[in-house]
């Protein structure tokens, strides 16, 4: 497969957007959460950051290539379309797909794991949380 500059940018897209929608739910449920248990928004702040570093740990163990002697193979790497998208992954892939052209959607097996979509939503989620903290002064 030749390098493909556009390809890239479609490819960025995607997992930028669902890691951007994905800190929208976190930080929509947590406040929710945090502000109906009366701790408000620093609840909230504190929530997304365990949360945060609970899917880095996650989105870690799910980028680790699988073992040969459990029967891995050679699946693309990061950008496979072996994993099939649930949730809000699914959501944004369809939402994607009829916003985009149809000479601009990633296929499939372009589309970029589920882990690295994970992995830039945990860190997207605990930057929101340090923004919280050190931008808008949200703490205890």
């Amino acid at each position: 497969m030749e390098f493909d500059p556009r390809r890239i940018g479609v490819k960025t897209i995607d997992a930028v957007v669902y890691a951007v929608v994905l800190t929208g739910v976190v930080f929509t449920l947590t406040a929710t959460v945090s502000v109906g248990l009366g701790g408000g928004l620093p609840g909230a702040k504190w929530l997304m950051f365990f949360l945060g570093f609970t899917m880095l740990a996650y989105a870690s163990l799910k980028l680790r290539p699988k073992a040969a002697w459990k029967g891995g193979r050679d699946d693309g790497g990061l950008f496979s379309g072996s994993d099939e998208p649930v949730g809000v992954e699914k959501l944004v892939g369809g939402l994607l797909d009829t916003v985009l052209p149809a000479s601009l959607r990633p296929e499939p097996n372009e589309r970029p794991s589920s882990g690295v979509k994970l992995f830039l939503a945990a860190v997207c989620i605990l930057a929101t949380s340090f923004l919280m903290e050190v931008v808008f002064g949200i703490n205890y």
